[in-house]
């Protein structure tokens, strides 16, 4: 049987569709040997890794406010502290050491220091998915061994070529699809705005890496932090999933 890679990219809230795809991959008995996560697909990912079913991590996700504003405190410089990430983890994983997740699991960051992309495989969980999570000109950035860390999406927010050569097949799910912007520009939406098209700049490339490319739809509609719509995201998930049933039957059987 083909060993199946699971790339899981970047997009806030919005990373909640991971989990209502996740639901239906179980549902068809699609379980990955292998997961690369960046940013909320990083938090995605060691949850799942850990054991939890898709529907405990969006549970969890409404108890905890997954990337909401009003769960953040300011620290100096006016930026968010990204401690809430590394706390959340702490409380549900019972470890915190990415060698002993159930499924092998890679998180991206980037390392500010040195203007390159730094990839956790060991070590720390809730370090990794709290550099990966750290979301520019919101988070103040991790410092870590020496260097600075900020979202792993700055360099590589669909972390297909992570896990290329550590499967067979590969299922991408891309939460950050951007479409043309209506309406007026704040400074919130500015910074979002921002953040969506740097975020994509590479997608193309990455798409073609996927035996199964799935981007569910009108995520573009949806901001980094809008939390109060986190059932409607993860149905717009499950509901895209269904939809290519097929595929991902095919994707098994071959």
């Amino acid at each position: 049987m083909s060993r199946i890679g699971l790339a899981l990219s970047g997009g806030g809230i919005k990373g909640i569709a991971h989990l209502g795809v996740l639901q239906y991959l179980t549902e068809l008995g699609i379980k990955p040997n292998v997961i690369a996560g960046t940013s909320a697909g990083s938090l995605v990912g060691v949850f799942y890794s850990s054991g939890f079913r898709p529907e405990e991590i969006l549970k969890i996700g409404k108890t905890e406010n997954f990337f909401n504003y009003s769960n953040l405190f300011v620290r100096s410089g006016g930026l968010f502290s990204p401690d809430i990430f590394e706390k959340i983890t702490k409380k549900y994983i019972t470890h915190d050491n990415l060698e002993l997740l159930q499924i092998p699991t890679y998180v991206t960051a980037t390392d500010l220091t040195n203007a390159k992309l730094h990839v956790f495989s060991t070590g720390s969980l809730s370090t990794a998915v709290k550099a990966s999570c750290c979301v520019p000109l919101v988070f103040h950035p991790v410092f870590h061994e020496g260097v600075y860390l900020s979202d792993g999406g700055i360099l590589n927010n669909f972390p297909t070529d992570i896990i290329e050569n550590k499967c067979d097949k590969i299922i991408g799910i891309n939460v950050n699809a951007i479409n043309k912007m209506e309406g007026k520009m704040g400074y919130k939406r500015m910074i979002e705005r921002t953040l969506h098209i740097s975020f994509n700049n590479s997608i193309d490339s990455k798409m073609n890496k996927c035996d199964v490319y799935i981007e569910p739809p009108n995520m573009g509609n949806y901001g980094i932090f809008e939390f109060k719509k986190i059932d409607e995201i993860y149905q717009i998930g499950y509901n895209h999933a269904q939809n290519l049933k097929s595929q991902l039957i095919n994707l098994i059987e071959k």
